[in-house]
């Protein structure tokens, strides 16, 4: 066969559509991640519950939503993800899944701060292993031109489990206790941990091109992989923009329906399913809207989807801000929808392009350093930076004291938006990222 020939093929094989069995694949990894968010984000609809019965500060929230969680979580996926590059990604999934769940419901039974503590760290670190290993396996069941739709439509999970997370614990929060809710939570992961087990299977590890520390086929060296990756002045822009986007919407996640119980007086079911499925549902279309866009948009120039998230984020920037000016509830729920879509709209575009900058011996450890800024630094100082700004102002006679933390911890968000912008204008200055290595 000719390079012409093989050229030829390569490029139908890309443009050929994923198969029914890679969308399987897809949905099963969209249910775990909405597991790994209901069971992240239920302590948040819980706060005021587990903060009378436990008598905490709104600090020492901040720490269990914050700092508790995301810090290990985002230092654990590091180590972890090597290993999703070097043996089964699959088996490492279940194995996660099964041992957060169990943790979650476990932390129904504790009695004290660091009993809650403990807890949070164990399910930040079963769920460290899913999204490396979920990227890196998406990556290699579906093509280029499909990566930023089924990357995006893996993030409607989270979408799903904020839903979950939010409607079902508050409502079982008012008909039993916090506690319940946090046991019947955790149970149905043992079930689809066994699903995963059983019914997945390990995809061969996409080749392509080689790059520098990974030639597709040996497993990369740490150190190759973050070489790799911060040799291109894209991905430390990303790296920011989502330590900075991050940081705003950990705290606003994180206090906003103990906001919406103090500043409008609903009870956490009516927090859980009006606050949960606004915010639940403005997130999947976000997902899903930057992950269409954000593959139509790479055909005419890789920088195009991420000034489309710049665009989005910068529009949804204000928007949140004034969510925590009004004094009407409806007004507030559709200041915060508009706000979440945009937001929402980097996972894809973000997510593929960092996939294109490395091999496919480096995806998961790309993806577990990029969460590093996101999921841990971003997420572990915004709940801890509102928590202590409330307790401060409130130390000073302040009757609005989080509602003044929320609407500073907005301006990051804006700030976040420049970065996405000069991420895209980098990726734009390097020759041939069209056809970077996947």
């Amino acid at each position: 066969m000719s390079a012409d020939d093989t050229a030829a093929a390569d490029a139908a094989a890309a443009e050929k559509p994923p198969g029914v069995y890679a969308w399987y694949v897809a949905v099963v990894l969209v249910l775990a991640y909405a597991l790994s968010f209901l069971d992240r984000k239920l302590p948040f609809i819980l706060v005021e519950s587990i903060k009378h019965d436990l008598s905490l500060s709104d600090t020492q929230i901040g720490l269990l939503t914050g700092v508790m969680f995301a810090l290990v979580y985002s230092t654990v996926a590091i180590p972890i993800a090597t290993l999703a590059d070097r043996g089964s990604r699959k088996k490492l999934i279940a194995g996660a899944v099964f041992i957060w769940s169990s943790v979650t419901a476990l932390g129904g039974f504790a009695q004290n701060f660091w009993h809650l503590a403990a807890s949070r760290v164990g399910v930040a670190a079963g769920e460290a292993a899913l999204s490396p290993a979920a990227h890196s396996m998406l990556a290699d069941y579906f093509k280029p031109r499909f990566r930023a739709r089924a990357l995006g439509f893996y993030f409607v999970g989270a979408q799903i489990g904020i839903v979950g997370g939010l409607a079902l614990g508050g409502w079982i929060n008012e008909i039993a206790n916090w506690r319940v809710a946090m046991f019947l939570c955790g149970v149905p992961g043992v079930i689809l941990a066994l699903l995963i087990f059983f019914t997945v299977r390990e995809p061969a590890r996409t080749r392509s091109a080689p790059v520098e520390g990974d030639d597709g086929v040996r497993p990369a060296r740490l150190m190759e992989t973050l070489r790799a990756l911060f040799k291109h002045p894209t991905f430390i822009h990303l790296m920011i923009a989502a330590l900075l986007s991050s940081f705003t919407s950990g705290a606003v996640n994180a206090f906003t329906p103990s906001y919406i119980i103090r500043t409008f007086g609903l009870t956490s079911a009516e927090v859980g399913f009006s606050y949960g499925f606004v915010t639940g549902g403005a997130g999947a279309v976000g997902a899903v809207l930057g992950g269409f866009l954000g593959d139509r948009l790479r055909k005419s120039h890789p920088r195009r989807a991420l000034q489309f998230v710049a665009l989005a984020t910068a529009i949804g920037a204000p928007c949140l801000a004034y969510a925590f000016v009004t004094q009407t509830y409806w007004v507030f729920l559709t200041m915060l929808f508009i706000a979440q879509v945009g937001v929402m709209t980097y996972a894809g575009p973000s997510f593929a392009t960092i996939q294109s900058l490395v091999g496919p011996r480096m995806h998961a450890v790309a993806s577990a350093v990029y969460l590093f800024a996101h999921s841990g630094l971003g997420l572990a100082l915004g709940p801890l930076a509102v928590g202590m700004m409330s307790d401060w102002l409130i130390a000073r006679g302040s009757e609005n004291s989080l509602r003044i933390a929320l609407f500073i911890v907005v301006l990051p968000k804006l700030w976040s938006s420049l970065h996405y912008y000069l991420a895209a204008r980098s990726l734009g200055r390097v020759r041939g990222a069209a056809a970077a290595p996947v």
